[in-house]
């Protein structure tokens, strides 16, 4: 296929779909950007996309113009003038834009009416005979029989952005008429899903809708008939629900009730063709309606990229679903936590594509694909979601699908009612899943309920991993999306523990920190992949190498847009054949991934069980081991006071500083990147809220035995920034006179002056290898981590030759920075100088 130009690339892009649908090949059947001179110009043109059907003479054109662009009579005149030209010879032409199709007969320029009717429409492959005969035997013929065509006219696809602002369109007009937010998302649904089910009737022969509406019809109608199209709506909805299987998504009443609330959402969706919209695009504009009319009801709703579904599906095996289908042993796949179903979706679709191909292919017969097929939709898939609203949308968009909704329920899956999976049955094969994150099921399970969970905990994902493992059979395999706070955090040891007891631990893969963001959803995340042991390990006697991942993208920035020119065709693949093979090197790295191999062994005997990346870095933790071999100390070993946080005073006694007497140190205000103490802006205490916090701490002291500074902080101390994003890991050393405290956010260091310099200590945290080291422990995720003092206590420190050296590193590096400053400084002052020459 030669390039397309730029100018008609968009308008190509949404014509070709329809035309694939049309049933033309559009490897053999068209020409694109085919050379003619016209007889009127006297001049070379261009024909877009000639239609040949394969053979030398062409039957017709389509001359494509820019989707901002009007069509007019110029544009029909120059494609005729094309159409005309010796060479090209052929009977009649089609004008697009993108938008709008319009077909023109070459000899008298007059609209073609296919069947009679001005509809925007290309002829099909099978059709196009029945046109060429009759223009054949009438040159002249503009009303063309297409065999009672009943397809649908043209509509275009949208990309994400522009079915984005459709679906806010009609969300915020649905707030605006009908005064219900609440019921938006249900009721919108079950109009886009008898759009949807006639599009599907358009393109399966097996599938006949019950009655004769059709959208495009119900939109050309006036608006004063605009009670005519919600009794037709209704009557759709009812037949639905009488005549066909499906309507069991359509039962739970519609609530819209203005008639013109009916008119515009009907006009809206006419206008799109959800065929031609991609999976992405469908799934955002579902979740952008989720969102809007759940927000604030808790439910954790985060939705997975399709891309990160792709790499899940290849690090399982793609094509595991349909060989056990055809092997005689389907398996039992899961989503607990289903949303609007795009998981289950995208992997019913994978699976009927596979089984396809192998039919095409000659690999397995017609009944075998007719019995596999029928495996795959009924008794396969499983999904539930807590919401009736997203789960009904789940059952729509599973039929659109291809008919898999019959396991999908509203339930909540942590309860010990639910019907799709149970702890005290294993029977799921394989579980693939993105669940809530951060809720809590406090509110919303009994009692009874948590019983089932051997780990006490309130926090949904903890439940759901161990509800997982207990539904799973021995052999089965979890792959999940997990917060990567569950991963590292002290409060999930037990739950890891866990995890290592009963399962085996494939792979923990970090991955990339936009992989939600274009869901404006700020969370780091990882995947887990298990498979489900026979028996429990209750020694941890197994000896292994788990697979330690990290994916550095999924293809698309933190925006959504793509990444131009990323391959992911070759990241899947590489997942598929290389994260996983353990038979080399223990480290190893290809397309935007680097993986390492832990024993297992060593996930046990750490005291933490932890399974992040940055934790497990083969690099990260060699250089510690070097440096421990070559004698360097810890934090600990070089604080004279045990390593701890600050206390923070009550904030109603904060005073400006001329009241004050010591200040008071925040991690996010007062410890600059650059290793400064920061007071302007400062927040005081006065001497005698200082006083009292003193005489506290000799108290403490005298009961416990042990040192207790509280949050005082001395000249010559460091103190490092331990909590939150942006903020955790800036030092600096207290070098100012006046005494001052630190708050909670704030780990207190004093260092041994006969072993390191505390400029170098506070620069070797902020800027160095210690930086790295507290990047690694850190625990939590996005917007809640923290640093621990046990964890600063673990940070080996570089002491290099003396305390010489390290004085003459840390002057060094802090000169550079004041220069780096400087020169900041001056462009300030250069694009200051540039602006005023225009005043």
């Amino acid at each position: 296929m030669t390039s397309i130009r730029t100018e008609t690339e968009t308008v190509i892009k949404k014509i070709l779909p329809y035309l694939e649908r049309r049933g033309y090949d559009l490897k053999s059947d068209f020409d694109f950007e085919t050379a003619v001179v016209t007889a009127e110009r006297y001049s070379k043109g261009y024909i877009d996309v000639l239609v040949n059907l394969g053979k030398p003479k062409p039957v017709f054109l389509i001359e494509a113009k820019k989707i901002s662009k009007k069509l007019n009579s110029k544009d029909r005149d120059q494609a005729i003038s094309y159409a005309r030209s010796s060479e090209i010879n052929v009977p009649f032409v089609v004008v697009t834009n993108g938008i709008e199709i319009q077909c023109f007969n070459t000899k008298n320029k007059n609209r073609i009416l296919w069947d009679g009717k001005p509809l925007d429409k290309i002829p099909s492959k099978e059709q196009l005979k029945i046109a060429l005969r009759t223009l054949k035997s009438n040159p002249d013929a503009v009303i063309i029989p297409l065999s009672s065509d009943s397809s649908l006219p043209y509509r275009p696809g949208l990309p994400l952005r522009q079915l984005n602002a459709l679906f806010y369109k009609n969300h915020s007009m649905i707030r605006k008429i009908e005064k219900d937010e609440d019921n938006a998302f249900a009721d919108f649904s079950k109009l886009l899903f008898l759009k949807l089910l006639e599009e599907k009737n358009d393109n399966e022969d097996d599938f006949e809708l019950p009655y004769s509406y059709r959208f495009y019809e119900l939109a050309e109608k006036p608006v004063r008939e605009a009670d005519q199209v919600k009794v037709a709506i209704l009557s759709m909805i009812d037949a639905i629900i009488d005549r066909t299987s499906y309507g069991d998504v359509l039962k739970e009443g519609i609530k819209l009730n203005n008639p013109r609330t009916f008119y515009n959402i009907v006009k809206s969706l006419a206008s799109v063709s959800f065929t031609d919209c991609s999976y992405d695009s469908k799934g955002a504009a579902f979740e952008y309606f989720v969102r809007a009319t759940l927000k604030g009801k808790k439910l954790g709703q985060y939705f997975t990229p399709r891309e990160l579904v792709q790499c899940m599906l290849a690090l399982v095996g793609r094509e595991k679903i349909v060989t056990s289908v055809l092997s005689g042993s389907p398996l039992k796949i899961i989503d607990p936590a289903c949303g609007t179903g795009g998981f289950l979706v995208f992997l019913l679709q994978d699976a009927l594509i596979q089984l396809q191909d192998k039919l095409k292919g000659r690999k397995i017969n017609r009944s075998t694909y007719d019995n596999a097929v029928e495996i795959i939709k009924r008794r396969t898939f499983y999904g539930s979601d807590a919401n009736k609203g997203v789960a009904a949308s789940a059952k729509m968009n599973m039929i659109i699908a291809g008919d898999g909704h019959t396991n999908i329920q509203h339930e909540d899956s942590l309860s010990s009612k639910a019907t799709n999976w149970s702890t005290t049955f294993s029977d799921c094969d394989l579980i693939l899943t993105n669940p809530p994150f951060g809720t809590s099921e406090a509110d919303s399970l009994t009692a009874n309920d948590l019983l089932q969970y051997d780990i006490s905990s309130t926090k949904g994902q903890h439940l759901f991993i161990q509800k997982m493992i207990k539904a799973t059979n021995a052999g089965g395999e979890i792959c999940t999306v997990i917060d990567e706070g569950v991963l590292n955090t002290d409060s999930a040891a037990s739950l890891r523990k866990y995890i290592l007891k009963h399962c085996r631990l494939i792979a923990a893969i970090s991955l990339p920190g936009e992989t939600f963001k274009p869901n404006k959803i700020n969370v780091k995340s990882s995947l887990l992949y298990l498979e489900k042991r026979d028996m429990p390990d209750e020694e941890f006697e197994d000896v292994y190498k788990t697979t330690v991942c990290e994916f550095k993208s999924l293809g698309y920035q933190g925006s959504g847009d793509k990444i131009r020119g990323f391959n992911l065709d070759r990241l899947l693949n590489e997942i598929s054949t290389l994260l996983l093979d353990q038979s080399g090197s223990s480290t190893r790295e290809g397309y935007n991934w680097k993986a390492f191999d832990v024993d297992v062994q060593d996930l046990v005997n750490d005291y933490t069980h932890r399974f992040d990346y940055k934790y497990w870095n083969s690099e990260t933790r060699k250089k510690i081991e070097e440096l421990s071999e070559s004698g360097n100390l810890t934090v600990a070993e070089l604080n004279t006071i045990p390593t701890q946080r600050g206390k923070s005073p009550s904030a109603e006694n904060y005073v400006d500083e001329v009241d004050g007497y010591a200040l008071v140190i925040k991690a996010g205000s007062n410890i600059s990147k650059f290793g400064k103490i920061i007071t302007k802006g400062a927040d005081w205490i006065e001497k005698a809220i200082y006083d009292e916090l003193l005489e506290k701490g000799v108290e403490i002291e005298k009961v416990t035995g042990e040192p207790c500074n509280l949050s005082f902080v001395r000249k010559g101390d460091v103190v490092l920034a331990s909590t939150g994003d942006g903020t955790l890991g800036k030092c600096a050393v207290y070098d100012l006179e006046h005494p001052a405290v630190a708050d909670g956010h704030v780990t207190i260091i004093r260092p041994d002056l006969s072993k390191i310099d505390p400029y170098y200590l506070a620069d070797y945290l902020r800027n160095g290898f210690g930086a790295i080291q507290v990047s690694r422990l850190f625990t939590g995720s996005t917007g809640l981590i923290e640093l621990t003092p046990e964890q600063v206590n673990r940070i080996v420190v570089d002491l290099k030759s003396d305390i010489k050296e390290q004085q003459e590193i840390s002057k060094a590096l802090r000169s550079i920075e004041l220069n780096y400053l400087a020169k900041l400084n001056e462009a300030d002052l250069l694009l200051v100088e540039s602006k005023s020459l225009l005043n």
